[in-house]
């Protein structure tokens, strides 16, 4: 997978979420040479970024993106066009393609879910100390707010991260971004078994239509990916090596 194009296609199932994970120590290539890859908006934006902390993921996960989403089009990645939504999520614009994905980055971790005919949506974040993160926990709901509040000093940091990626996998599989405010769904987290949606304000009658998977990419990372309930295989994988990690599903 580390190659910048391959005659190889990727096969996605009905019913199957790939799950891609990099990260920029761990790129195979240089990245000018992904940047050779972007089209002029995305080098025009990777040449904003002051520091190369910011810059390297940014250009790193455009371009895997684009090698990847090349392996299920059959497009060559430097010809693949992308257009915006009214709320700013990326489509594919050329070729003609069912393939939705969804792009997630923390650090140097980088991690695409695709998916055929269905929206996704995914977050990860490196596990920190949230203490410094505690005025966002305002903007949960209460019984949210309750659960973290409830976590002892071992668990506080795990139990924020494990919230927000799940709170922010739903949101991006939606499409809403910022527009949709945190406090209007409520997610519950049980010590086992999946993640529940609650309610949401905003839209109550499809709750039902969605899966939160949470997962670690690696060791201190913590992620969730958002899948129709219909997609009932979600796999991740090693983008540089192309092996399979784990079956979250």
């Amino acid at each position: 997978m580390h190659s910048m194009t391959s005659a190889s296609a990727t096969e996605l199932p009905a019913g199957t979420v790939h799950l891609w994970y990099t990260s920029v120590p761990q790129a195979r290539i240089p990245l000018d040479q992904y940047l050779s890859i972007l089209d002029e908006e995305e080098r025009c934006r990777a040449a904003r970024f002051h520091f190369d902390r910011d810059r390297e993921p940014f250009i790193l996960a455009r371009a895997s993106l684009r090698c990847l989403l090349a392996r299920y089009t059959g497009a060559d990645p430097a010809e693949i066009q992308f257009k915006q939504d009214r709320y700013g999520k990326l489509h594919i614009h050329h070729p003609v393609s069912s393939i939705r994905f969804n792009v997630t980055h923390s650090g140097d971790c980088i991690v695409h879910a695709i998916a055929r005919g269905t929206d996704v949506g995914v977050d990860v974040e490196i596990l920190r100390n949230s203490v410094e993160l505690t005025s966002i926990s305002s903007y949960f709901t209460a019984g949210e707010q309750a659960w973290l509040h409830a976590a002892d000093a071992q668990t506080r940091d795990t139990r924020f991260f494990t919230l927000w990626t799940c709170k922010e996998a739903y949101i991006k599989a939606l499409g809403r971004g910022l527009l949709k405010p945190l406090n209007s769904f409520e997610i519950s987290l049980a010590e086992r078994g999946e993640p529940k949606i609650l309610s949401d304000s905003e839209d109550n009658a499809h709750l039902s239509s969605w899966r939160l998977l949470p997962f670690e990419p690696r060791r201190n990372v913590l992620g969730c990916v958002a899948v129709d309930v219909a997609s009932t295989r979600v796999e991740l994988r090693d983008y540089d090596s192309g092996v399979l990690l784990r079956h979250i599903v």
